[in-house]
């Protein structure tokens, strides 16, 4: 019997004791808040294990299901909300990324880097007009408005698992301001082991000023160089757009200051206005006025009429279709968050208050992240297997069925004979067809599940 889940899930609980013991450190009121705990049916640790295991059921229905229906046990609705209350968020994104660190799923499987992606995705709760930052108003009169905060991801899209995550107000989302956070707070041993994506809503100079300088190499999508807005515009004439595709390298000295000369060779130089927000730029500057950047613009062919541009540092040694597949990989993350919300069940929440919400938020994450990592652990053992080459498909692991079965796993109790979890994930497979099948994306409206409808 493979042995890692087991570990997995001891890591896990081990996090959530130690936090009990200081308790105070997580608190709303410290010295206030569960200083009495033994004394009643709900100590710290039982809120949390309880708000983490949470599936789509109601409130009633999840906490008689962590107590295993025993009424001796069982506390009241109320006091389970008067304990979540008195635990601060700090203590579930202290436990995201504390348990996310401790079994790390940074793969190398593209020509030995992982491929980081950054993006945002809306999480709709229930409708109150009330709060402001994210109460997204009806454009007609027989419409209804809807609550949605931005989730704004940080992931491994090969493993699928989340690095970081900043939630920002539904209404002032700034997701490049969020994408620079999670960039700092990554901190590994060699950044050359990685590449970072990111969708054309990241387009800046400031993002490429800030990879140069952590020394990230980097796959951007940016806006076709004839738009106004695409920071490719000051390279038109250097770009042989004509062509299907084409990969040409574009060599400046970026500046700050903004002489005759420097404005007479534009081939040569790049006037950055310091008024401009590029808070990277400076630093990557040093005492210097100039700073010698190089990178390639490819123009990548998707479809019969549409192309694709792209903006990177990567080595020569990278070509096009090299590039082509970098860039595609990033559209994993929405796999990612697709998982997040459907299997983890992050549609599905059980309180109306914006800060349950976001405790409910990060314990999804981290059930999230407990799923993946055994779904890879399933997925390890499964590529062990020789596969039939007369199959028309690859088949892999079904992560959707790994996440779910995850959150049955995690509540199975300790005196439950114990079962081979590894084995059972290996026994769900689908084929991958994404080379063989296209879709159009489906445009829905937005809205909350309803607490009536559980």
């Amino acid at each position: 019997m493979n042995e890692k889940p087991e570990l997995v899930k001891q890591t896990l609980f081990s996090f959530i004791d130690d936090m009990e013991k200081h308790h105070w450190l997580f608190s709303c009121n410290p010295g206030h808040d569960f200083m009495r705990q033994d004394q009643g049916k709900l100590t710290f640790s039982d809120t949390m294990k309880l708000i983490i295991g949470m599936g789509k059921g109601n409130t009633t229905d999840e906490i008689i299901d962590f107590f295993d229906m025993d009424p001796d046990l069982i506390p009241s609705n109320s006091a389970f909300v008067q304990r979540r209350g008195q635990i601060s968020l700090s203590a579930f994104e202290y436990l995201f990324q504390e348990f996310s660190s401790a079994f790390p799923q940074i793969t190398k499987p593209f020509k030995g880097k992982a491929i980081l992606a950054f993006d945002g995705t809306h999480i709709v709760y229930t409708t109150n007009s009330e709060i402001i930052e994210d109460y997204n108003k009806p454009r007609l009169e027989d419409y209804k408005g809807y609550n949605h905060m931005h989730l704004n991801g940080f992931a491994d899209v090969n493993s699928k698992a989340f690095l970081d995550v900043i939630i920002q107000p539904g209404q002032q989302p700034d997701e490049r301001d969020a994408m620079h956070q999670m960039l700092d707070h990554f901190d590994p041993i060699d950044p050359e082991n990685y590449i970072i994506t990111a969708d054309r809503g990241y387009e800046s100079y400031d993002m490429i000023f800030h990879c140069e300088l952590r020394g990230f190499p980097y796959v951007f999508r940016v806006k076709s160089p004839s738009s106004p807005k695409s920071i490719l515009s000051t390279f038109i004439k250097e770009l042989p757009d004509h062509l299907e595709e084409f990969d040409v390298k574009i060599k400046r000295f970026f500046t700050d200051k903004y002489n005759k000369v420097m404005k007479e060779q534009t081939q040569i130089y790049h006037y950055m206005n310091p008024g401009k927000n590029a808070p990277h730029f400076k630093p990557l500057l040093g005492d210097q006025h100039l700073v010698y950047l190089k990178f390639r613009v490819v123009k990548l062919k998707s479809t019969d009429d549409c192309y694709e541009y792209i903006i990177t540092n990567l080595p020569p040694s990278f070509d096009i279709e090299d590039i082509r597949e970098a860039y595609q990989s990033r559209w994993n993350e929405e796999l990612c968050f697709r998982y997040l919300k459907h299997a983890a069940g992050l549609l599905y929440f059980h309180s109306r208050k914006p800060e349950f919400v976001k405790q409910e938020i990060f314990a999804t994450l981290v059930m999230y992240n407990f799923g993946v990592f055994l779904a890879n652990e399933a997925l390890h053992e499964h590529n062990k297997k020789k596969q039939d080459p007369d199959n028309k498909y690859k088949y892999t692991i079904d992560f959707s069925t790994a996440i779910r079965t995850a959150r049955k796993y995690y509540r199975r109790s300790a005196k439950e004979p114990p079962i081979d979890v590894i084995r059972l994930l290996c026994k769900y497979l689908h084929a991958v067809k994404e080379r063989f099948r296209k879709f159009k994306r489906p445009l829905r409206g937005i809205g909350a599940i309803r607490f009536c409808y559980r």
